[in-house]
């Protein structure tokens, strides 16, 4: 499996591609933030076939160019909402394995920054969107909702193996291992829980 980060100057996101080869394979989008003339060199160079856009969660700045990929690459929008762009999505919830051609992906569900918010594992990368961010854990709107998503990111993020690539929206990859060890926000309540247990 190889990956391409993409930078989208607009929202300041990372789009990822995919792929299951270096060239003439299958590609997921993930995050299609923007489609532009070194994103479409790159599928082109490479002879890629674009099989799926999965969104980690329905904020403009992640979807934006999900109508574009549809025109040129026509191919399903996975999704935790039923409609991304006004495109029907094949709408998911949690699960342990999902198949999309030669890729088979891990589905987390961990709201907090939006209620919409997945997280996708393949191989031995984790797809993270806004949820967990090199060094920190994204924004949420009530303290309640920063204890859940931080519990849930514990729970179901940080259980993978220490080597497991972390590729989030914003900013630069990181590994399982760096953020249990440097995570400032994750330790920063590890710290506060146990001050409140004294």
């Amino acid at each position: 499996m190889r990956v391409y980060c993409h930078f989208c100057e607009t929202g300041q996101v990372n789009t990822y591609l995919v792929c299951s080869g270096e060239r003439d394979c299958s590609a997921l989008i993930i995050d299609p933030a923007d489609l532009d003339n070194e994103l479409i060199r790159i599928i082109e160079s490479h002879n890629l076939t674009i099989k799926a856009l999965l969104v980690t969660h329905n904020h403009e700045n992640h979807v934006r160019a999900a109508g574009k990929f549809q025109k040129i690459y026509p191919c399903p929008v996975y999704a935790y909402s039923r409609t991304i762009s006004g495109i029907s999505t094949v709408q998911l919830k949690e699960t342990l394995k999902m198949n999309i051609e030669d890729f088979t992906a891990d589905v987390l569900h961990v709201p907090g920054h939006s209620d919409d918010s997945l997280v996708y594992v393949i191989e031995n990368a984790i797809f993270s969107g806004d949820t967990l961010q090199a060094g920190r854990v994204s924004s949420t709107s009530s303290f309640s909702k920063r204890a859940d998503l931080i519990r849930n990111i514990s729970k179901k993020i940080l259980c993978y193996d220490d080597n497991y690539l972390l590729f989030p929206a914003h900013g630069c990859p990181s590994k399982i291992r760096i953020e249990r060890m440097m995570n400032y926000d994750m330790l920063e309540t590890s710290v506060a829980l146990s001050e409140n247990l004294l």
